[in-house]
């Protein structure tokens, strides 16, 4: 059974950074004909975030933090990542 990428970067998120209002969307399937995608089935996501949960952060802030809680899937399996913050 393949593992379900999405929602263990959910999990992360939620455990790490306290977001109640987070959505994963796989768009793999929309890269897999890229030359540079792995072809995994789990590699680009995007994710959408309230920005009212993260008061008093700028959107770069915001990034740096799910980077740095990411950082190791980064590194090893997540190849595009999307980050879209509503206010």
């Amino acid at each position: 059974m393949e593992k379900n990428i999405a929602a263990d970067i959910k999990e992360k998120i939620q455990n790490e950074l306290g977001l109640l209002h987070i959505e994963v969307i796989n768009n793999s399937h929309l890269h897999q004909h890229h030359s540079s995608s792995p072809k995994t089935g789990n590699s680009h996501f995007q994710l959408i975030i309230s920005s009212n949960e993260l008061k008093g952060l700028s959107r770069i802030q915001i990034h740096k933090k799910i980077y740095a809680t990411l950082k190791q899937e980064l590194e090893h399996t997540i190849h595009s990542l999307e980050i879209s913050i509503n206010d």
